[in-house]
């Protein structure tokens, strides 16, 4: 036994004098060309090595190399496919002997990798790129189906250290290029189970669209011995955006979470907790997908405050002058699709997301809330806002996209809104004023505007307290029916441009296939009672409407309400579209209505004169016909 240790020791001896002795008398640099020429022979290309390469045998098997490149595919500009300025990995020798595979620190710095594609579609790595016609065989399975190589437990890596790496990507046949530049990661010594500190950095250069990128995260990771789930804690994200597409043409977003992405099974990401500053906003919550290949969402999210216009396309917030001459110039979205069909029918999402201070369309909101609930084609959210210029705001909507054409539910009410201010951030000017009590339930089918409004039905009530309406003025128009009434005829043509105060406003409507019809309008004025029934076609945007107008008790001798237009109800007549509305006295009813009396007066005497015109005659004839008889 003991002449068999002496054995192992002197092999073991050997080994290591070899391992010292063969970087002494082995040198790499004299094998450089003909590695060069066996890459020749194998890629087409050339092989430069201008640097020195170096081999360790003890107590690491080592090689470095400098200044390396392979050259570049024929008919692309770059001069290099690759380049390395120098790189080593090495492995300790003697723990491979008990199957321990410790790696030290990997380097890898001034690396540059030009990858193209020319006009026809070719790129430069196609020449290297040569298909086998041997069958794959699995090297890692022995007979009895065992892993044969060494245990992933058992590896260990010093650590990983890219520096100034840049990789290009441009692409003739499309006109883009891309470049990701001045990449630096650094990890510490990578032990599996336990937490390995990583730094990330790199810049991102974009011709199509024109942006740059800058990207740093940094955190501690931890990786399990069967690699299939990684927990990153503490890491934090930075990036800073510039270019055509990022808002306002620039953006700093910080991003710090704890990411868990477990691999196994069907698969897992949560990111818990979450924090995502940008701007003067930050969101904050926890958020998590699970089964990877059918995902369900799942978020409890809340943002301090965010204006969302400032992140829309500059189009998409501007005046309305602007709007209508982009149309003139664009095709009109009307006909596109506006619900993703199927995509709803993939989502699996159950989440809530709340924003302390809203803007949005050039609406404030404050306290909002809403819950997204997907689930088997079906898509259902409820909103509210609890602060919504001076009242509040609840709904509930749902989209039924199991059929080809989706089904979509909407229930809505608001109380309490102070209706003019938000028209004016809404449009930019308000038509109404007062405090809104609307409530609405409806439903439609189908997936453009056009087929919304025409399959639009439901009920809607409304009431505004303390109001008016501008470009009704029922004053001015009983002064007009007034005059009309004295013999002033010319007073039929001339338009009124006021408003009309109201202490309250309210009515229902029933909505049909796009047809609103309200038959039970009623407002009350200082001067005027007004009632009105009519409809207004959705789709035609045509109005059809008539208001009734009476003074009120209160008017005295002079006013729009003196004793001589006492009981008489005025007609007006709105009509026009609700791009260009019209109102007008119904000058023939008003004047049927006020000369009624003296109409019916006229014809009990015509109806005398006519009788007594046939009575004559009828004796004249009578006397004639005696005359010849006699």
């Amino acid at each position: 036994m003991g002449k068999v240790l002496k054995i192992v020791a002197g092999l073991l001896l050997l080994i290591v004098v070899a391992a010292i002795v063969a970087p002494m008398v082995i040198d790499p640099n004299d094998y450089r060309e003909e590695i060069q020429t066996v890459v020749k022979e194998k890629t087409g290309r050339d092989l430069s090595i201008n640097g020195d390469l170096s081999l360790s045998v003890f107590p690491w098997i080592g090689i470095g190399i400098n200044d390396v490149s392979l050259s570049n595919a024929a008919g692309f500009k770059a001069q290099y496919f690759a380049e390395i300025k120098e790189a080593n990995v090495k492995v300790k020798l003697l723990p491979l002997l008990s199957q321990q595979v410790e790696v030290s620190t990997i380097v890898l710095k001034g690396m540059s990798l030009n990858l193209a594609k020319n006009k026809v579609g070719v790129s430069n790595w196609d020449d290297m790129v040569k298909p086998s016609d041997k069958p794959s065989e699995s090297s890692t399975a022995s007979d009895d189906g065992q892993a044969s190589g060494v245990g992933i437990g058992a590896i260990a890596v010093g650590g990983l250290q890219i520096v100034d790496a840049n990789i290009i990507w441009d692409d003739a046949s499309k006109g883009e290029r891309y470049s990701l530049a001045d990449l630096d990661l650094t990890t510490d010594a990578l032990s599996l189970g336990s937490a390995m500190g990583v730094d990330l950095a790199f810049t991102v250069d974009s011709s199509k669209p024109k942006a740059t990128i800058r990207f740093k995260l940094n955190g501690d990771l931890v990786i399990n011995s069967a690699l299939n789930k990684f927990d990153f804690q503490n890491m934090t994200m930075a990036i800073d955006a510039a270019g055509d597409p990022v808002p306002n043409g620039a953006m700093k977003v910080d991003i710090a979470t704890h990411l868990v992405a477990d691999l196994a099974g069907a698969g897992s990401i949560a990111l818990n907790p979450i924090s995502i500053k940008f701007d003067d906003s930050t969101l904050s919550g926890n958020a998590a997908v699970n089964n990877l290949s059918k995902p369900a969402i799942s978020f409890d999210l809340a943002i301090d405050t965010i204006n969302i216009d400032r992140y829309l396309p500059k189009s998409a917030t501007e005046g309305s002058v602007a709007k209508s001459e982009k149309s003139a110039s664009v095709p009109s979205p009307a006909g596109a699709a506006l619900i993703p069909v199927q995509t709803i029918r993939d989502l699996n999402i159950d989440g809530i997301f709340k924003v302390q201070s809203l803007v949005v369309n050039g609406l404030k909101a404050e306290d909002a809330s809403v819950k997204v609930v997907a689930k088997n084609g079906v898509l259902k959210t409820e909103q509210g806002v609890k602060k919504f210029y001076n009242g509040t705001y609840a709904g509930k909507t749902t989209v039924d996209a199991r059929q080809n054409t989706p089904r979509i539910i909407v229930k809505e009410e608001a109380t309490g809104i102070d209706i003019e201010p938000l028209l004016i951030d809404l449009m930019g000017e308000s038509p109404i004023a007062g405090v809104a009590n609307i409530k609405a339930d409806l439903t439609t089918r189908g997936n453009t505007v056009p087929a919304f409004k025409s399959a639009l039905n439901g009920t809607v009530e409304f009431s505004f307290n303390d109001g008016a309406v501008t470009g009704v003025d029922v004053g001015a128009l009983m002064k007009q029916a007034q005059a009309i009434l004295s013999g002033n005829f010319a007073a039929a043509f001339v338009e009124g441009t006021g408003k009309t105060p109201f202490s309250e406003m309210s009515g229902t409507a029933q909505i049909t296939n796009g047809l609103v019809d309200n038959k039970d309008l009623l407002v009350s004025t200082p001067l005027v009672n007004v009632k009105g029934s009519g409809n207004a076609h959705l789709v035609s945007e045509k109005i059809d409407y008539k208001l009734n107008l009476q003074r009120t008790k209160t008017g005295t001798a002079g006013e729009a309400g003196s004793d001589d237009m006492k009981n008489i109800l005025i007609p007006v007549i709105i009509g026009g579209t609700f791009n260009e509305p019209s109102v007008s006295l119904d000058v023939k009813a008003m004047i049927m209505e006020t000369q009624k009396a003296k109409i019916e007066e006229k014809k009990e005497e015509l109806k005398e004169k006519i009788q007594e015109k046939i009575g004559d005659k009828l004796k004249g004839t009578a006397g004639e016909l005696l005359k010849g008889l006699f």
